[in-house]
């Protein structure tokens, strides 16, 4: 039964995103050196060695996800889903545990059509962008509605969120193609955006360490930085050596030390950059199996360094090790 809720989603994200599954085969990552695919994308020698390590994945149980969106976890270590399937967030324990679920389809205050960004405020709750509603609207840890903090008469259209350390929330606009920062109240503090190539789709968002952004621009096939005032820096097409170029890029975060983790959906990987724009690793492992990623899209990095990948091509989060 889950096996045909997947297949249904995938089926389903192949009609809205464009996405063709070459000859109906995936291809997997390997050895350097021994699979001419990680070769491809120019990891080579050592390079891969540092990469995390799958742990377990969160959300496969029958009445979990189906087509998840966004993933983020709080200061109690609990973990919340967006699932566009079902129309509702999911809570479970740091280890996987279902705890609860709140929401489903409606168009009531506390009803999602389609659940997209998922972050956790400074006080512990939670702020849900709908992107069909066209609203953000912020929640309890346990699911009750509290407040509208942007309305759907405001001309936008939310997917992706992102909190930077100093509360700023870095909201994707699908329908006018940018970023928008704004408080936890909803208040527009600026505009991120390329004036001369402009974002195209741009999906997931993270800020690093010298306050940066860092943008997945899905339908430019690339990632645009961007300084701390949103002003165009540099545009990243792909890496290693020889470069390869995203085959299509969703989910961006960045760790305490600064390295980028961007997801490369239809390659099946997370690819690794460090503060300037140079792939270092690609992940995961060298062979089909457990931890291997289908569809991936969101990625969260907890305090703790650990990574929850959000895979939409199996329903469920899968959590590497810190890096």
């Amino acid at each position: 039964m889950r096996a045909a809720r997947v297949a249904a989603s995938i089926a389903s994200l192949c009609l809205v995103t464009g996405l063709i599954v070459y000859g109906g085969v995936f291809l997997w990552p390997g050895l350097a050196g021994s699979n001419p695919l990680l070769t491809e994308l120019g990891i080579t020698g050592d390079e891969d060695k540092q990469t995390p390590e799958y742990l377990y994945s969160i959300g496969s149980e029958e009445d979990g996800p189906v087509r998840p969106n966004a993933v983020a976890v709080d200061r109690k270590h609990r973990v919340y889903i967006t699932d566009a399937g079902t129309a509702k967030v999911f809570v479970y324990s740091a280890k996987g545990r279902k705890i609860s679920e709140f929401g489903g389809p409606g168009n009531g205050e506390a009803d999602f059509s389609f659940p997209n960004g998922l972050v956790v405020a400074g006080d512990g709750n939670l702020i849900i962008a709908d992107s069909v509603q066209k609203n953000i609207r912020v929640f309890s840890p346990e699911g009750r509605y509290l407040r509208t903090i942007m309305e759907n008469t405001a001309g936008v259209k939310p997917g992706s969120l992102t909190r930077g350390s100093d509360g700023v929330i870095y909201v994707s606009d699908l329908m006018n193609n940018r970023v928008l920062a704004v408080d936890e109240n909803g208040r527009n503090l600026k505009e991120v955006s390329d004036t001369q190539e402009p974002l195209s789709y741009p999906q997931g968002t993270a800020v690093d360490k010298e306050g940066r952004i860092w943008v997945a621009d899905s339908g430019n096939f690339s990632v645009g930085i961007f300084d701390h005032q949103g002003t165009f820096i540099k545009k990243i097409t792909g890496g290693g050596e020889p470069e390869t170029p995203f085959s299509m890029v969703r989910g961006i975060a960045v760790d305490k030390v600064g390295r980028v983790y961007i997801s490369d959906t239809i390659s099946h990987h997370i690819r690794i950059f460090d503060s300037t724009g140079r792939q270092i690793s690609v992940f995961p492992g060298t062979e089909e199996g457990e931890g291997t990623l289908v569809f991936p899209t969101g990625i969260f990095i907890h305090d703790d360094g650990s990574l929850y990948v959000v895979d939409r091509g199996t329903g469920d989060i899968k959590v590497f090790s810190p890096n």
